[in-house]
């Protein structure tokens, strides 16, 4: 606890010297959204299971039906697009405490890993999501009428690349599946203009039900594709963080060791330096007292 931690009237006052990373508020965001995601697709479940069975509910009752799914779908799809909006928040934050250098490269690596963590998240509720439309798309598109588009293709794919993940190319097969039944319906309604039918209000309630549907899928489609991008290029991040911090060690043990020499070097140079100054003093004694002997011996012959 700090100096002036307590007030006037006596109670304490806790200060917090650290608080935690901003970003880490995101991670109860993302799970708010797709909590409420999913008990909307729970709901969006059972409707979709009564709108397709046979019965003699009037066009009204239907149509109701159809407007609580397109709300419904619309609001999931709309809780997805939150969460993708949040997770690019912490590439926003990480930036601004570069910038403020307040961050270290541990609480970046924290950040990133986050990001990994709820973009996955998203990502696997997104798709399950997104496979359910189209199993729903698939059976209106029968209930209408309309031909079979093409199934998933069950083409072997170069796993060492992760961006023909087979998740990845299910999210463009869904995708390229939506885009036909949009040309198809759009095919349709051209017909229906040479050829009127009895039931022409119908069957254009019923295509601008396949047609938000498909919509909605190629939307999710390119949000799944979005994050499992944004999941593929981070871990490529961390890998070069870590790679940098594994290669800074290695440079601070080698420029140790080389201190180490030099240091050594150094001492030995000065012990050399010592050892030769004894010698020379020892040698200029030694010389002094040779011409004293010297001096002494022509004194004595003098005499």
């Amino acid at each position: 606890m700090s100096a002036g931690a307590f007030e006037d009237d006596g109670d304490a006052v806790i200060e917090m010297d650290l608080l935690p990373p901003r970003w880490l508020d995101i991670q109860d965001e993302v799970t708010e959204h797709l909590d409420g995601a999913t008990r909307q697709m729970r709901s969006l479940e059972q409707l979709h299971q009564k709108h397709v069975l046979p019965g003699f509910d009037d066009e009204d009752v239907k149509k109701r039906e159809e407007q609580d799914i397109e709300r419904l779908t619309r609001d999931i799809t709309r809780q997805f697009q939150s969460c993708q909006k949040a997770i690019k928040r912490i590439d926003a934050m990480v930036r601004e405490s570069k910038q403020q250098g307040n961050i270290s490269k541990g609480e970046e690596t924290m950040a990133q890993n986050l990001k990994i963590s709820l973009a996955t998240r998203v990502g696997e509720v997104s798709a399950t999501f997104r496979k359910k439309q189209a199993t729903y798309l698939k059976k209106m598109r029968q209930i209408n009428g309309m031909s079979t588009p093409l199934e998933r293709s069950s083409t072997p794919v170069n796993t060492s690349n992760p961006y023909t993940d087979p998740s990845m190319m299910e999210a463009e097969s869904d995708r390229q599946i939506s885009q036909g039944t949009l040309l198809q319906t759009a095919q349709q309604k051209q017909r229906q203009m040479h050829a009127p039918n009895a039931n022409e209000a119908l069957i254009s309630q019923r295509e601008k039900e396949i047609e938000d549907i498909a919509q909605g899928i190629i939307e999710l489609a390119n949000i799944f594709s979005e994050l499992q991008t944004m999941v593929i290029d981070q871990g490529s991040m961390l890998d070069r963080i870590d790679y940098n911090v594994e290669r800074m060690a290695v440079d601070v043990k080698a420029a140790d060791k080389e201190l180490t020499v030099a240091t050594g070097l150094e001492a030995w140079r000065k012990e050399e330096q010592y050892i030769a100054s004894a010698d020379n003093a020892r040698t200029c004694a030694s010389t002094a007292i040779s011409a004293g002997n010297t001096a002494k011996r022509i004194t004595t012959c003098r005499k």
